[in-house]
């Protein structure tokens, strides 16, 4: 059996059989079916193999659901643009519901930055002399940065209320084995210069359970007909676990890798009657 919340040393049938049963299956992105913006091996076919029972759930905050789709065409994966959620994209709309006109302090890559123009947030940039005050500070990756914008952003943060986080990761994985600092490094950067200052800070990605409600919704499952695949415990498994969703963690380096995986799961589909699968 898999237990909901604790990491099993599962093996690749056994992953496979509650993959195959379960009626959605949430994929992190990074470190799980990409690394440096490309696939990683079996990451294509697994996908193929599950069709639209497939949701990619994603901290990532620099691209939108349609660059995702886009690689994944590439790669001749047919991939529904409604099931990608991304924390970055679900940030800004969460806050284009309810933010009023009020300015936002924003930290963002050009493209997330332009999103958020569209959907109409009043926008006071994170890399810019701010002279009005406000209420709330949106942080997400940015890989320009700097101490211009830190030195911006924490004199923001000084008189408002709340300081929204698209993600807490410090890192996600690069190709080779490489690191790449991530939206919670560079929220960290502007915590340590705080002080005794005490915004509310709110989480929108992984392992907060939003994101993974958002993604039960647009499925229409409920928990336990649901498994989390990824890389992350501290993310994926802590957010599947408060959630109530089973997780079936993998890891480029082994033991369970996505190509073991996705091979593990075409063989099992394979052996499977139509009638079974949908059971």
């Amino acid at each position: 059996m898999l237990l909901i919340g604790v990491v099993s040393v599962l093996s690749p049938e056994e992953a496979a059989g509650f993959i195959v049963t379960a009626k959605a299956v949430l994929f992190d992105w990074d470190g799980c079916l990409a690394a440096g913006g490309s696939l990683l091996v079996g990451a294509g076919d697994i996908l193929r193999a599950l069709g639209s029972k497939s949701y990619i759930l994603s901290n990532n905050s620099t691209d939108q659901p349609r660059d995702l789709t886009r690689l994944l065409k590439q790669f001749d994966v047919m991939f529904p643009l409604d099931n990608v959620l991304l924390a970055g994209h679900q940030t800004l709309a969460c806050e284009a519901a309810r933010s009023n006109g009020r300015p936002i302090c924003l930290v963002a890559a050009p493209q997330m930055v332009a999103h958020a123009m569209n959907l109409g947030l009043n926008l006071v940039m994170g890399n810019e002399e701010i002279d009005e005050a406000v209420e709330t500070v949106i942080i997400m990756r940015d890989t320009s940065f700097n101490f211009r914008t830190l030195t911006t952003v924490v004199n923001s943060v000084r008189d408002c209320k709340r300081i929204v986080v698209s993600n807490p990761d410090m890192t996600h994985p690069g190709l080779g084995g490489t690191v790449q600092p991530e939206t919670g490094a560079l929220f960290e950067a502007i915590r340590a210069c705080l002080g005794d200052r005490t915004p509310v800070i709110e989480i929108i990605g992984k392992p907060s359970q939003a994101m993974f409600v958002a993604a039960l919704d647009r499925a229409g499952v409920r928990p336990a007909q649901a498994v989390m695949v990824g890389d992350n415990p501290a993310t994926d498994g802590a957010g599947a676990e408060a959630s109530g969703i089973p997780f079936v963690q993998v890891h480029p380096e082994g033991p369970l890798t996505m190509a073991l995986l996705a091979q593990a799961v075409c063989e099992r589909l394979a052996s499977e009657t139509p009638r079974s699968i949908n059971q």
